[in-house]
């Protein structure tokens, strides 16, 4: 029996697991992995939502387990899933490519490689959760002032007119605008979007008056 204490999953941008640094606690056998995030967070176990962009399923032979990898990219960067035996069979009956999909799993690392042990491997068909999910991390990073890492690794992009095609969208909108409006009316990468409306939030530019919507103050 495990003599952890059970840990709920933390909800993260790909990039900042990519940007983070895994490794176990301790030396004995009892030791956890443990990620820390580019923002400096302690996570054992990680929940990531986004859309699958490979696939791969070896089956067992007499020599070798049953091995799956799916590759999930949310907008900011692309992580692998990997299972062997049981869990590769799960991982390659549940998604497909182009499948939009959640998963929770713990961050592992393999000669240099950040990838995930799945949990729980879902494929995710209600919009309206997606919009939820992504509202509700630029909630949370804005909350605890976390800088979304896609900014850390593009230093050098000048997001001055994103920022003020997106405010003033907002602006001219009487009843405040949500996130799909947003995403269809400017045709930017939902990373993007998500960077810019979590500066807003966090600058008291705009607010959420409701869930998924924003609003000028």
């Amino acid at each position: 029996m495990s003599q952890f204490v059970p840990t709920p999953p933390i909800l993260l941008y790909i990039v900042d697991i990519i940007n983070g640094k895994v490794a176990k606690e301790g030396e004995d056998k009892f030791s956890r992995w443990m990620l820390t995030s580019a923002n400096g967070e302690k996570v054992y176990k990680v929940r990531i939502t986004g859309t699958v962009v490979n696939k791969y399923f070896s089956p067992a032979s007499e020599d070798k387990k049953a091995f799956a990898s799916i590759s999930i990219d949310d907008g900011t960067e692309v992580i692998r899933v990997k299972g062997w035996e049981d869990d590769a069979t799960i991982l390659n009956d549940a998604l497909e490519e182009s499948d939009e999909a959640e998963i929770i799993g713990r961050p592992r690392v393999s000669e240099d490689e950040i990838y995930l042990f799945p949990e729980t491997v879902l494929k995710n068909e209600d919009y309206n959760k997606e919009l939820y999910l992504r509202t509700k991390k630029i909630k949370r990073y804005a909350k605890k002032d976390f800088v979304i890492s896609l900014e850390q690794t593009m230093e050098t992009k000048d997001f001055q007119k994103e920022k003020k095609l997106i405010f003033n969208i907002i602006l001219n909108s009487e009843n405040g605008v949500d996130l799909e409006e947003l995403i269809d009316q400017t045709k930017l990468a939902k990373s993007t979007i998500e960077a810019v409306i979590h500066d807003l939030l966090n600058n008291g530019d705009i607010y959420e008056p409701s869930a998924l919507k924003y609003k000028n103050i």
